[in-house]
């Protein structure tokens, strides 16, 4: 049997033959579903690799699965990597498409992963067969002479492929399966429970042979083919579903469009902040605490506007999108039709998603409902801030191709970067990591018998607002961040248990005091002050260090610091930040306009003066420029 070098084959040695024991790669499984299990129980009997732990986006960290732990998602494996935790990759993912765009994300995430095949050892295969690099074989599978399996294929339990037969890349045969001799399976193609494909018949590529059927003739690309013998059913698109209801509706007149453009039959929703539904979906996410319902009613009681979870899909797969709407004053627009725009909350948001993560056809379906139901609503522009940490961005930006749609502009920015403290790492590591400057600065600082101390019923929120305010004072901050007293008292009834004052005294005096937000593995310096009389002594760098001391002692996983003024990284405060960490992860803002003359004669009323149509987000750091502060 050859195979690729990824499969990490190793010989066997006849009876007497001692081998060395061998040196066994380690290697992570992405996915904790059945077919994760089952591919676990290979590798078990396999004994050509150890297991270290699974990824999964939505399990939480330290999830067991038949004696082994999440942990973490596929965006650690750059740090796996990089830490010598592991040495490869398998992909543990039935549906070929879906594993095919979890594939490209890991290739991209980490170029020089290396993806390892699991073999049953009950399974007969031929010494001339080919076998991919990620690709699993199952329990009593036969595999005949001169057969060539694609990388990341799946093999079944019990199917058999014949002599000089063919499997692209991300094909599949199920359980009892079964092919004549010198057939093709078109890459992304699936053969489902108990098919039986004739001599020398092609299947082409992402097609689906229902289950039973029995095929005597070859099937072209993109249908879904049952009966004996089979016939097409209908046509399908990459990524939909096998089986059951079709994601497409192929009757309509999309049918005659690219798969690319066809529209899913479902439609996106509105739910308030005052519905449980909200909390029903974002909980199934992974998410931090500026999704969540609490967070929305907070704002919604602090500004102008209303929160709206925007959902497309069902509870198993969907995008959640929170925003804001608020209407667009009439004399403002001088339009005789209700004009708003969207916004997001302050902090970091933005979408949300479950079970559709590398489903391009979904995602992009889910975009076009929502930009479609915004501009039934009225909406001219869109503005959102995503999270830095869950990288929530990447669900966007690849989804459609403008040039199909000249009346729509959007953009997606790269504001910059924020830092974080990786918790993960021993304190001594944490502490060496650090700027040598701070360090000196730290030792300086312990010799001032300075404390701090945790301060969960805030009792020193009167402090800290005169501190805060003092601070934005002292940095020219604009009128925006001067928050009011009964911001932080509504703020602290909502935060509940995950909002908590960090003081950092001097004798009896407070000399930095910050506002610290826990949810889900990850702790957002939300805000920070330090004392006038103290500024000399920067008292803010011990309550981040304590900061994050006090987090990795909760078993958090980041200590979030939040980036620079105006998002720049050639700022003084993000250089204060970056002296914590070289962790920083890039800030990015979605700027869409959905209503280019509604946009236009906004911004001209706003500035008195008229702009060529072709101006846009990018003309002005403010978006939108009709809202900016005059």
């Amino acid at each position: 049997m050859t195979t690729s070098e990824a499969t990490n084959t190793t010989p066997r040695g006849g009876a007497g033959t001692e081998l060395p024991a061998p040196v066994l790669p380690r290697v992570v499984i992405v996915g904790c579903a059945g077919h994760a299990r089952v591919v676990l129980e290979i590798l078990e009997s396999d004994k050509r690799c150890q297991v270290v732990g699974l990824l999964d986006t939505f399990k939480p960290i330290t999830t067991g699965v038949q004696g082994y732990q999440v942990i973490g998602s596929d965006d650690d494996l750059p740090a796996l990597f990089a830490a010598n935790i592991c040495d490869c990759v398998f992909v543990a993912v039935g549906d070929n498409w879906v594993r095919s765009q979890i594939v490209k994300r890991i290739k991209d995430l980490v170029p020089e992963a290396q993806f390892i095949s699991a073999i049953h050892p009950s399974a007969q295969i031929s010494p001339n067969v080919t076998i991919g690099a990620g690709t699993v074989i199952m329990a009593g599978v036969v595999v005949n002479t001169g057969c060539k399996i694609g990388e990341f294929c799946i093999l079944n339990t019990s199917s058999s492929l014949d002599h000089d037969s063919t499997m692209g890349e991300f094909s599949s045969l199920a359980p009892r399966a079964v092919t004549g001799g010198r057939v093709e399976i078109g890459a992304y193609s699936a053969i489902a429970i108990g098919a039986v494909i004739s001599h020398a018949t092609k299947v082409g590529e992402h097609t689906v042979i229902g289950a039973g059927a029995t095929v005597v003739r070859s099937i072209p690309d993109l249908v879904v083919a049952y009966g004996t013998p089979a016939r097409i059913i209908r046509k399908r698109a990459p990524g939909d579903l096998y089986l059951g209801e079709r994601t497409y509706d192929l009757s309509s007149s999309d049918a005659q469009q690219s798969p690319a453009n066809l529209r899913l039959r479902a439609s996106a929703k509105m739910i308030p902040a005052s519905s449980s539904e909200w909390t029903d979906y974002i909980e199934r996410t992974k998410h931090d605490f500026f999704h969540r319902t609490e967070y929305h009613q907070f704002t919604e009681s602090i500004q102008a506007g209303r929160a709206w979870l925007c959902v497309y899909g069902t509870l198993d797969k969907f995008v959640a999108w929170p925003v804001m709407i608020e209407d667009i004053e009439s004399s403002r627009s001088g339009s005789a039709e209700p004009l708003q725009d969207i916004s997001t909350v302050y902090g970091y948001a933005g979408p949300v998603a479950c079970g559709c993560e590398h489903d391009r056809p979904f995602l992009l379906s889910a975009w076009q409902e929502f930009t479609g139901m915004w501009r039934s609503q009225g909406v001219v522009s869109v503005f959102t801030r995503f999270h830095p940490l869950l990288a929530n961005h990447r669900l966007l930006p690849h989804l459609r191709d403008d040039r199909e749609h000249p009346d729509f502009e959007h953009e997606l920015f790269a504001e910059g970067a924020t830092v974080a403290i990786d918790l993960r790492r021993t304190p001594e590591d944490i502490f060496r990591s650090y700027d040598r400057h701070l360090r000196q600065a730290l030792r300086r600082l312990s010799t001032m018998e300075m404390s701090v101390t945790p301060d969960s019923e805030w009792q020193h929120l009167d402090d800290f607002v005169r501190i805060y305010h003092a601070t934005m004072k002292r940095n020219n901050a604009s009128p925006f961040y001067f928050f009011s007293r009964d911001y932080f008292e509504k703020l602290r009834e909502k935060l509940g248990p995950q909002g908590t004052l960090l003081v950092t005294r001097y004798g009896d005096e407070i000399a930095s005091i910050g506002l610290l937000i826990e949810y889900g593995s990850i702790v957002n310096v939300h805000l920070l002050g330090s004392n006038d009389r103290f500024a000399h002594a920067s008292p803010s760098k011990l309550t981040i260090h304590e900061a994050q001391a006090w987090a990795r002692g909760r078993g958090n996983r980041f200590l979030h610091l939040g980036g620079g003024r105006g998002s720049r990284t050639d700022d003084p405060l993000y250089r204060f930040k970056s002296m914590f960490s070289e962790q920083s992860h890039p800030f990015f803002t979605g700027r869409w306009i959905l209503n280019r003359d509604a946009y236009h004669s906004l911004k001209t009323k706003y500035e008195g003066v008229d702009e060529p149509r072709n101006g846009g987000a990018s003309g002005s750091s403010f978006f939108p420029a009709y809202r900016k502060p005059l």
